[in-house]
């Protein structure tokens, strides 16, 4: 994403375009293209506190250039204005106060965001990365031309939950401890250390930042349009930030400027042990910087040419898959891969994709709400099979070992518990999405040694634990059916049972693979014998979709997008014909081109559920030249929405208001809410259809 002065100098445009960095551990930066936050979780540093919750450590730092006699604010922050007429329930309007947005002339998102600002006769660049593998960022000021300067740096510390907000408070310890080159500033008794390296001088002060509001956090409107107030009757709370002092160099053309800020007191001893700092490490704090920011970027630029190479081995399989036996997939008519680097949406997607990657207590994981560190189970599990497309087997191996270690009497965790790490069960959801995987996984890389050692008897004991009955009333009635919840929350849920379909027939599939065709007879007619009571039992004739579960009282009627799992895995659930209707009522009631509504008549959408949507209306229509011509058709709306919003990342919901829904646009505006943080699922749902599903070729050419 690269922006210029026409959408910077736009408040409402420059906000709406947010950026995302990740370190690997869980840590995280983001903000927007004007430097304003717009949302609680933007920092520029989020790192676990002692106890390893997520923290927002260093909130932002804004800036002040001084050129000759003149003085220019850089820095750009939201805060309330008067209401106009003076009317109590009229919504305040949002200021910038400073408005350094209006002296920026371009941003760049890639490969991490850049900013530079005219002010004056001066231009001014700023940079900014995580270090990887670390809870720390390296922000870097260059003077490109113009005369000299004199740069003053004021940075905002918070130390709060990454969805909270922050009081002023005259007891936090606040006092910096600075020796040449370092200042660390302690804030609440317990708290995180956070350590400052600096290229230039540090003046100490002790004030704080008030009245910072973030519009995208903003709560909804009610059916008259006023936003509500909180149980005081004040109106929208807003943060502050402590300002601990400023820091202050002078800048010749060419000149630089750098700080690192990290939780990490030792933060640059572990990287000379790691050996990223060469030898002998560079003895400037910027040598320091540029040198890691060569090691950020070629680790970008390693798994971008990794992921096109395994996208487009994955897209040419399935090509031919989808052309039938006696067809290779044609080239396009240009020389070069069916998939490249270039392509808009791989780039982007495997990006994301990669963002969400972590550790956490040397454990591999794929974090799946960004940029908080989230990770559901069964989100982390059902977004492992686009890591499978771009075959980037190992990291996609690493994270459901760590899954299958945490097996608990068939149950895959849901979760973990923040700080802990302890793992939460309950949803049994997770460790069918985890039979999911792992058959994919080694039915693409083939490895059988990891079949026979780890894989199997994992899978065949959550099949047995669920046939049996586990904990959380989880088991096989006597119908057939696999039931979860006790007493009166006991049911039969549909999108649950399409997972134990599939996972039958999966760990069929595995225990042929191992040479165990008895086995896998054994589990294909389970599976088949399943199937059938489910069509009997779980199919609503009358409005041509599934009951959403059978309960004590009944079945229960409803459509959720969840429903589509029974037709878009595959082997699907759904006959044909039960198929397109089941497809049909989804389309006419929870369908948009931007994702998928949780519920009819809802004013958002969903885009991790377009995947899945895409999948089965490819399949309903037979995979159609004018199917396929629709489902790319969808692909470039959502492109030209996410455009608007984001660099890099899919949202978990867009804003999707139906006509005549007045009360959402007036508080989501002309282009929709901001998003909601980035989706990591989401990502990896749309990345697995363009790559597998979606057509890249012209015509099937014959094979002589």
């Amino acid at each position: 994403m690269q922006l210029g002065q026409d959408v910077l100098s736009n408040l409402e445009a420059a906000t709406a375009r947010e950026w995302l960095l990740v370190n690997g551990l869980g840590g995280a930066a983001s903000g927007t293209a004007a430097g304003a936050h717009t949302r609680r979780s933007h920092a520029l540093l989020l790192a676990p506190d002692p106890r390893g919750a997520p923290t927002v450590a260093l909130l932002k730092v804004d800036e002040r250039l001084r050129v000759g006699a003149e003085s220019y604010d850089l820095g750009c922050n939201l805060v309330a204005g008067v209401r106009a007429d003076g009317d109590p329930g009229a919504e305040p309007p949002i200021l910038a106060r400073p408005a350094g947005h209006l002296l920026l002339q371009e941003f760049c998102a890639d490969p991490w965001p850049t900013w530079r600002w005219r002010a004056g006769d001066a231009t001014l660049e700023k940079s900014l990365f995580l270090v990887e593998g670390h809870h720390a960022v390296a922000i870097a000021y260059r003077h490109l031309d113009g005369p000299p300067a004199r740069l003053s740096v004021s940075p905002l510390v918070a130390e709060r939950r990454p969805d909270a907000l922050q009081r002023e408070n005259h007891g936090w310890h606040g006092a910096p401890q600075a020796v040449p080159g370092r200042v660390r500033i302690s804030t609440a008794p317990g708290g995180a250390v956070l350590s400052l390296w600096h290229s230039g001088a540090f003046m100490p002060s002790r004030v704080w930042q008030r009245g910072l509001i973030y519009p995208a956090d903003r709560e909804a409107a009610t059916p008259s349009g006023r936003t509500r107030r909180r149980p005081g009757g004040d109106e929208l709370a807003s943060d502050a930030a402590f300002v601990p002092g400023y820091f202050e160099c002078e800048l010749p053309v060419g000149g630089s400027f750098h700080i690192v800020a990290s939780v990490e007191q030792d933060l640059f001893r572990a990287l000379a042990v790691e050996g990223r700092l060469g030898a002998p490490p560079p003895r400037t704090l910027g040598g320091c910087v540029d040198l890691l920011r060569r090691v950020e970027r070629d680790r970008v630029a390693r798994w971008r040419r990794m992921a096109a190479v395994g996208a487009d081995v994955t897209a040419r399989e399935a090509a031919a898959a989808h052309s039938g036996k006696g067809e290779a997939p044609a080239r396009h008519p240009s020389p070069g891969p069916l998939m490249g680097a270039e392509d808009p949406w791989l780039a982007r997607l495997s990006q994301a994709l990669m963002d969400g990657l972590a550790r956490r207590d040397e454990r591999a994981t794929l974090l799946t709400g960004l940029p908080a560190g989230t990770e559901r189970g069964s989100e982390t599990l059902r977004a492992i099979p686009a890591l499978i497309s771009l075959r980037a087997f190992d990291p996609a191996r690493e994270v459901l070992s760590g899954y299958i270690e945490y097996l608990n009497e068939g149950l895959a965790p849901e979760g973990f518990e923040g700080g802990s790490g302890r793992p939460r069960y309950g949803d049994p959801a997770p460790a069918l999405w985890l039979v999911h995987a792992v058959e994919l996984l080694t039915r693409r890389s083939e490895d059988l040694e990891s079949l026979h050692d780890l894989i199997l008897p994992a899978v065949e004991g959550i099949m047995q634990a669920y046939r049996a009955g586990t904990r959380y009333g989880i088991r096989v009635g006597s119908d057939g059916l696999l039931s979860a919840g006790e007493g009166e929350a006991a049911c039969r849920p549909a999108d649950l049972n399409a997972l134990w379909f599939h996972a039958l027939v999966a760990t069929a599939q595995l225990t042929r693979l191992a040479g165990r065709k008895e086995s896998g007879a054994f589990y294909l007619a389970w599976a088949r014998e399943h199937q059938v009571r489910s069509l009997e039992t779980l199919w609503d004739d009358e409005r041509g979709c599934l009951y959403e579960a059978l309960t004590p009282a009944g079945p229960r009627r409803g459509l959720s997008p969840s429903q589509l799992l029974a037709v878009s895995l595959s082997p699907p659930l759904l006959p044909g014909e039960r198929a397109a209707r089941l497809l049909e009522i989804v389309e006419r009631n929870l369908f948009t081109p931007l994702g998928l509504r949780p519920a009819a008549g809802a004013a958002t959408a969903r885009p991790a559920w377009l995947g899945p949507f895409i999948t089965a209306h490819l399949r309903v229509h037979h995979r159609s030249a004018e199917a396929q011509a629709r489902a790319h058709g969808w692909f470039d709306e959502l492109r030209a929405r996410l455009d608007e919003r984001s660099a890099v990342h899919v949202p978990e919901s867009i804003a999707a208001p139906r006509r005549g829904d007045a009360a959402v646009r007036r508080t989501a505006g002309a282009t929709g809410a901001p998003p909601a943080p980035a989706s990591v699922l989401a990502a990896a749902e749309l990345l697995r259809v363009w790559i597998e599903e979606m057509d890249h070729v012209e015509a099937p050419v014959s094979v002589t």
